[in-house]
């Protein structure tokens, strides 16, 4: 069976097709995973609403504006 003109393009445009899917159904996928470790790294004072990162993972951190210490996980509230 012999491949003719129109059967090769169409090939080609459905193939092109079903990449330029794949390549942003993997881009969405990397962009969601980046975001979720970023907010997870995210830290709002307690006190004064500063936001800064712990890229760490530390427990107990120091704001850099009011110097008040903070939970590195959780709600925020330390006791």
């Amino acid at each position: 069976m012999e491949l003719s003109l129109n059967d090769f393009v169409f090939g080609v445009l459905f193939g092109t097709l079903i990449l330029i899917g794949l390549i942003g159904l993997i881009s969405r996928f990397l962009h969601w995973k980046k975001e979720r470790d970023l907010k997870r790294s995210v830290v709002v004072c307690r006190l004064c609403g500063h936001v800064f990162l712990n890229p760490k993972g530390e427990d107990l951190l120091a704001c850099e504006a009011c110097h008040a210490v903070n939970l590195g996980k959780g709600n925020g509230k330390l006791g």
